[in-house]
């Protein structure tokens, strides 16, 4: 064999072995693309997962802080020592003793996140002061968005329905979430810091967006939806 046909013979074992050495490398790195996919999405669910969970107990807590407010209200009218004073007195230790599991709860949830993932804020505190002092407690349109992604996953995404069902504002979204958290028309009035006439326009524009009739109470409706 000339030298000629030998380079010859020679390149072309060498492109194939290039040629199967690439194929194998590419294989590899794409196993590895895939495996680190996949970890990838498994930490994004498994986060997930544990937001949902941390907004479900920070719910909880909320329901347990709004029940102890109510049973001190109602332990002020009650006679010292009668028996629905003691009953009173033992719901209060037990509601204030479920919002300390809660708390460990969404302590441990946060703690298993990884570091670089934001976790939930805790927008029930949010709710608490709106419940408690409207008038001085004013969220910015972050603390809103927060408050209006928490209330929309802990529903069924019911504002997201409607937004994409019937288009409602961002004004109307938030009538419909203080709704949705139960408070009441004077509560909304003090939130927004509206008078009665603008609250009821508001209300009766959404209705109409909604197609409602006019004997349909809004607040209702929303409560149900």
């Amino acid at each position: 064999m000339d030298n000629p046909s030998s380079l010859t013979f020679f390149l072309f074992c060498f492109c194939w072995i290039a040629l199967i050495a690439g194929a194998v490398l590419g294989y590899i790195i794409g196993i590895r693309m895939a495996r680190n996919r996949e970890r990838h999405r498994l930490i994004k669910e498994k986060v997930r997962k544990n937001k949902i969970a941390i907004y479900r107990y920070q719910k909880e807590k909320y329901d347990y802080i709004e029940q102890i407010g109510r049973l001190e209200e109602e332990l002020h009218s009650l006679v010292e020592e009668s028996e629905l004073y003691k009953e009173c007195l033992a719901d209060l230790e037990y509601y204030r003793r479920k919002v300390q599991e809660s708390e460990r709860i969404i302590e441990r949830l946060s703690a298993a996140a990884p570091e670089d993932i934001d976790m939930p804020v805790d927008v029930f505190f949010l709710l608490l002061q709106l419940k408690q002092d409207p008038v001085r407690t004013n969220p910015t349109r972050q603390e809103w968005a927060e408050l209006l992604h928490t209330t929309d996953l802990l529903f069924n995404n019911f504002l997201t329905t409607l937004k994409e069902k019937y288009g409602i504002t961002r004004h109307e979204e938030e009538i419909c979430c203080l709704i949705k958290w139960n408070f009441a028309r004077k509560d909304q009035l003090a939130v927004f810091n509206n008078t009665t006439d603008a609250l009821t326009k508001s209300k009766s524009r959404l209705k109409k967006r909604l197609q409602l009739d006019e004997k349909i109470d809004l607040d209702q409706y929303i409560r149900c939806y």
